[in-house]
């Protein structure tokens, strides 16, 4: 027999598929739910959190709980259609400005939302900790215990891992580099997804690579304009993101995933998968990165716990499958693994459970935030304006149609606000009526800027 928050909380889904419920309804407080059901307090959380990890209600701080209805991946993006061709990435962003506030522009979690207290208990004890490795170069795959404890973590999401396997990095996109420079050289081509998170498209750049962007699809990526990227050009690599990808916030499907380990095999062609978001599922279930399907070790999978617990910690890992020994020596020679004493704090913060649990609490929190900035930014932007639903993450991918983002950019940061406007996320001349939008804090926080671009967009819409 099914638990008794389990029936609850199918109850209330079918009555809200039954138009019953509707979205943007009130949900009773906790203690009245648990009084109308004759239930105890802890099965009315329970059916409450059940409610919130498969989507259908979501919390507003202050105000309560509200219900929402799961939408169909990327059902309120508008996808680009083009000819795939080989480019030259981007080199930079604009130059920063100094005082500009970062809190839509840069895709990260508010502090306070963050298991401060406790990280820097662990991280001081590693510091204070008289063991001999404070004294000693570190193992260049990184922590053994560190990567035990991550082998660990991610069997419990199905995801097997051998750790000897692993290489501990300075981060995600320090992964990514140095799988980049496993596979390719000076002027190669690289695939992408289009729109491609901006800082994949200047480390490609860095490295003087070319880039081939493919179309993305309501059902994930262009498939068939991949495989035809691929018979018709020399490709080196494929960068891509499965989870939760950056700016969209879209998930390829299970079959696309499969698809593709299988892909790399008929072509011997390297995925190098970014997953940083992999883990932020608003969902209560992690995806399955590509590299779950991979069988012949050309997928290299990367991901770290910038996104999760803290930027500034700098702890990442890669698994490279065949091209272990080839990125293993480049972070031996040139990039240098992440400072142990960080490497300990995160793999004891692992090991004892916390990370787990904080991982549970902050995608329910993410999932609010998401819920709350969409309705929000509904009710302020005109009609016509389109807003992503992401599955994971924490990016807004918004479409302003006949408004001039890169405007909009400038106009924002004359006021103190940086954002990062869509013509930074592809190499062609895409994207300049799209804009991203971080919401890793709460609402209440980002109001102040969110309205002062509301504002803009309104007063330009109202010209044309």
């Amino acid at each position: 027999m099914a638990r008794k928050f389990i029936t609850l909380s199918e109850q209330v889904i079918a009555e809200i598929n039954a138009g019953e419920r509707q979205c943007g309804e009130k949900m009773t407080s906790l203690r009245i739910f648990a009084k109308q059901y004759g239930v105890s307090m802890s099965t009315a959380i329970r059916t409450y959190e059940e409610l919130q990890d498969n989507g259908f209600l979501a919390s507003q701080e202050k105000s309560g709980f509200y219900i929402c209805k799961p939408k169909a991946k990327n059902s309120d993006i508008d996808f680009a259609t083009f000819t795939s061709e080989v480019k030259s990435p981007k080199s930079a962003l604009r130059p920063s400005v100094m005082g500009l506030n970062t809190m839509l522009s840069t895709v990260q979690v508010a502090p306070e939302l963050m298991p401060i207290n406790r990280l820097t208990k662990f991280i001081k004890q590693a510091f204070d900790s008289p063991q001999y490795h404070h004294f000693h170069y570190p193992n260049a795959m990184g922590l053994m215990s560190l990567r035990e404890n991550l082998t660990k973590h991610f069997k419990q999401k199905g995801l097997a891992l051998n750790p000897d396997n692993l290489v501990v990095t300075g981060g995600c996109i320090q992964a990514v580099m140095a799988g980049l420079q496993a596979v390719t050289k000076a002027g190669d081509c690289v695939v992408v997804p289009s729109p491609c998170y901006q800082g994949l498209l200047q480390l490609l750049a860095t490295l003087q690579l070319k880039v081939i962007e493919i179309p993305t699809t309501p059902e994930g990526l262009d498939l068939e304009a991949l495989e035809q990227v691929v018979t018709t050009q020399r490709v080196s690599a494929c960068l891509l993101t499965a989870n939760h990808q950056n700016p969209t916030g879209h998930s390829l499907s299970v079959q696309q995933k499969a698809w593709l380990a299988d892909f790399a095999v008929r072509y011997q062609v390297a995925i190098i998968e970014d997953d940083v978001f992999g883990e932020l599922s608003h969902n209560h279930t992690m995806p399955l990165p590509i590299k779950a399907w991979d069988k012949a070790g050309y997928v290299i999978w990367c991901s770290s716990v910038s996104k999760t617990l803290a930027p500034g910690l700098q702890v990442g890992w890669c698994e490279a499958g065949r091209y272990h020994s080839q990125v293993a020596a480049l972070m031996q020679a040139f990039h240098g693994v992440p400072n142990q004493c960080l490497q300990m704090a995160v793999s004891r913060f692992i090991e004892t459970g916390h990370y787990q649990r904080h991982l549970r609490t902050l995608n329910r929190t993410l999932a609010a935030h998401c819920f709350a900035y969409q309705s929000y930014l509904k009710s302020r932007l005109p009609k016509g304006c389109k807003i992503s639903s992401p599955q994971g993450g924490m990016a807004l991918w918004l479409k302003l149609p006949n408004i001039d983002c890169d405007a909009l950019a400038l106009r924002l940061a004359e006021l103190g606000i940086e954002i990062r406007q869509g013509s930074l996320f592809t190499s062609r001349e895409l994207y300049q009526d799209h804009l991203r939008i971080n919401c890793g804090w709460p609402l209440d926080a980002a109001k102040p800027w969110l309205d002062k671009l509301c504002d803009w967009v309104l007063h330009n819409c109202a010209k044309l």
